[in-house]
């Protein structure tokens, strides 16, 4: 303790001395800190109001659009009075274009003083300590985690969205439930025949174009198919049945006239025979 004292004192020593304590300090201030603080508002108030913007990032994992970052490496512990994982220490790697515009995304709105080569690494890490809370794990609020780019490791302090970012899928599921909120999904042909599909995420087949109806052919075999069956026509009534009349007898034929065309014949004329002797 009497050496760093007798340096100050020395007025030789004294000029070196403050250059120290101040290179410590500046160093200390040049580490990541928080550009936004929410350790006074409940973590499920953050979740509940997305303060962290993580909705449509956990939607679109769960469209199946996009994989979340994996588990690169994982140590569990547990409690010796309880066989249940209590807490642990997991690293999750970012490396696709979707994982690392999200995660800078969160790292700039909610921390200062980022390291530089973040804008362009191609893969980061994120080691954190986590503990189980009411089943849902949580990213330790007592400890630092670790931004790992290539072989450089930088403190990380703790800020509420890193554990919504890594552990908040249950939770945004929940709630997406709750808002009734449709899964985002992939259109067919592009963003201009985008339509809502039944199942509220998956993508409906656009019907191929059909060609305007002639006057000669007005219905085609799928129209017919699904048209209403025409009502079946009415029988038309039935005209009353008329006794059929006895046919009549011959008529006699009508003796000639002076002025008809061709006179009957005239019937046989017999002689009287004479009287016997």
């Amino acid at each position: 303790m009497r050496l760093p004292f007798a340096l100050f004192l020395t007025r030789r020593h004294r000029l070196p001395f403050a250059v120290c304590v101040a290179g410590l300090a500046l160093g200390a201030a040049c580490g990541i800190g928080l550009r936004r603080d929410l350790a006074t508002i409940p973590p499920g108030r953050v979740g509940f109001d997305d303060m962290c913007g993580l909705q449509d990032y956990f939607d679109t994992i769960e469209a199946k659009l996009a994989e979340p970052p994996p588990l690169v490496s994982a140590v569990d512990m547990e409690n010796q009075s309880d066989t249940r994982i209590q807490g642990g220490k997991n690293r999750f790697s970012f490396e696709t274009e979707f994982q690392l515009k999200n995660l800078r995304r969160v790292l700039d709105e909610n921390w200062r003083s980022l390291p530089e080569p973040l804008a362009k690494a191609e893969r980061v890490d994120i080691e954190v300590h986590w503990s189980a809370k009411a089943g849902v794990r949580r990213v330790v609020t007592d400890g630092d985690a670790e931004l790992i780019i290539g072989r450089e490791s930088f403190a990380l302090p703790y800020q509420v969205c890193l554990s919504e970012l890594l552990f908040g899928a249950p939770l945004y599921q929940q709630r997406r439930l709750m808002a009734g909120r449709m899964l985002p999904y992939r259109p067919i042909l592009g963003d201009s025949t985008k339509t809502a599909g039944p199942d509220a995420g998956m993508a409906t087949a656009t019907a191929p174009a059909v060609a305007p109806a002639t006057p000669a052919a007005m219905t085609t075999p799928a129209a017919s198919a699904w048209a209403a069956p025409a009502p079946p026509a009415a029988a038309p009534a039935s005209a009353p049945t008329l006794a059929t009349p006895a046919p009549a007898p011959p008529a006699r034929p009508a003796p000639a006239t002076s002025g008809s065309a061709a006179a009957a014949p005239a019937p046989p004329v017999f002689k009287a025979a004479p009287p016997a002797q």
